[in-house]
């Protein structure tokens, strides 16, 4: 079995310790984190399986910050050609060899300059090792973690990110993109399936709301948008008044598109969901979501749907400590009110239907847990009974404001328990107890 003897050197005064790369997948965090303090490792190939050296080992000799800094030099002449709407550019480090890898990269290309992003920047993170790329590719390759910062011209209030994984190799004097998908079992939720990942698409511009759809579905993403426009105005009128930010929809073929998986079993009953953005730097929480529909279920979109998850679009940035079915009791809520020129809805008829179906028939407010599987008709719609209570009572300002506490710290019961009766002078089992006893 070979393996490889990673020395280090803190300067030419000559060697300070060393440790062995073994064979499997391992984070660098550690080891090549140790190593890149002393800025040059040198890697000795063809050792015996103990570890310790050949009688005539091949050393290559990597500078760690001179890679890092090569990488860093690509990340950002990529983000540049993203702006400057320069294909040559965006494609010029990556691997020439590899004519698979550069039409993928090409059609991203195309893909990215449609968002119209404002700013975007690309920033390296910790390096990984695995030995199945160093059989691949030789002793220079370069696999790492990225952030890929990003704002949307209209979308996105202030800078959010996404993760990436690229690995990098030297070749003829410089590093070239190898592979952009490496990382994707270590990020399920997050590499390369994002909108422009996933093949030719078309984004389509509205106020507030990009719509993403397969590349020449044009009339899908004029419906779409015009159905957005309603959806924000009743989000606006129902529900936050004070939210000025957009979304992007994305309505694709793919059944997976970030963290959305339409071909699970959990996932079939849902026709569109809200996927969480996170703010640049990651520790800033979120700034909204973006709305993904399932890819059965386009025909059926239309601006209730959409005023629902754009209900979860404005509350995200408040934060993830309210229960859900307050969550969802709110986007449930908007939902129902007048969106078109007149209610299609009969509210009294509704009340009535949920009350003797589900209310009646259920012992508390729905939990968490109870959103999927069988429960999940009578937890939604229970959500929004208790929710259009609250509003008729109290009035929808008290009912933000509740939320909004809600959202800033942890969920726990106990503290819901003081929350609410601070607000509404009652828990959530009384206030249930009062659902039951009708309005």
């Amino acid at each position: 079995m070979m393996a490889f003897v990673i020395k280090m050197s803190a300067c030419s005064s000559g060697w300070v310790g060393y440790g062995e790369a073994v064979v499997g997948r391992r984070t660098w965090g550690g080891l090549r984190g140790w190593l890149a303090a002393a800025g040059v490792v040198v890697i000795v190939a063809g050792g015996a399986a103990d570890g310790s050296a050949a009688s005539s080992p091949t050393a290559v000799q990597i500078d760690i910050a001179v890679q890092s800094a090569a990488v860093d030099a690509i990340l950002q002449r990529r983000a540049a050609a993203v702006l400057r709407r320069d294909e040559g550019e965006f494609l010029a480090d990556v691997d020439p060899y590899n004519k698979e890898l550069l039409a993928a990269q090409k059609v991203l290309f195309q893909n990215l300059v449609q968002f119209g992003f404002g700013k975007l920047a690309y920033h390296q993170g910790a390096p990984q090792f695995d030995q199945a790329l160093i059989d691949k590719y030789g002793l220079t390759a370069y696999l790492v973690s990225a952030a890929m910062e990003y704002q949307i011209d209209g979308i996105n209030e202030q800078p959010v990110q996404t993760a990436l994984g690229y690995t990098f190799v030297k070749r003829s004097g410089r590093y070239v993109l190898v592979d952009d998908s490496h990382l994707d079992s270590e990020y399920p939720d997050s590499p390369n399936q994002e909108a422009w990942d996933t093949g030719p698409v078309l984004v389509q511009r509205g106020e507030r709301t990009l719509v993403v759809v397969e590349a020449g579905q044009t009339q899908l993403a004029t419906s779409i948008l015009s159905n957005a426009q309603l959806a924000i105005k009743a989000v606006n009128r129902w529900w936050a008044p004070d939210w000025k930010g957009g979304t992007v929809v994305i309505a694709l073929d793919d059944t997976k598109v970030r963290s959305t998986d339409f071909a699970g079993s959990d996932w079939n009953g849902f026709a569109a969901v809200a996927t969480s953005v996170y703010r640049w730097p990651a520790d800033a929480g979120d700034d909204g979501s973006y709305v993904v529909v399932n890819p059965r279920e386009r025909g059926q979109l239309d601006a209730r749907l959409l005023a629902h998850e754009f209900t979860h679009v404005a509350s995200a940035p408040y934060g993830r400590g309210v229960p859900l079915w307050l969550v969802e009791g709110a986007a449930g809520y908007v939902q129902r009110m007048p969106i078109y020129s007149k209610q299609t809805l009969d509210l009294h008829e509704q009340r009535d239907l949920v009350r003797s179906r589900y209310v009646n028939k259920a012992k508390a407010l729905p939990t968490n847990d109870q959103f999927v599987g069988l429960s999940k008709d009578s937890s939604y719609a229970t959500s929004w009974y208790a929710v259009d209570y609250l509003v008729g009572k109290y009035g929808l300002n008290l009912v933000l404001g509740l939320y909004q506490e809600l959202a800033w710290q942890e969920s726990t019961p106990a503290r819901r328990d003081s929350v609410m009766t601070e607000q509404l002078g009652r828990t959530e089992q009384q206030l249930f107890a009062e659902l039951k006893k009708g309005r």
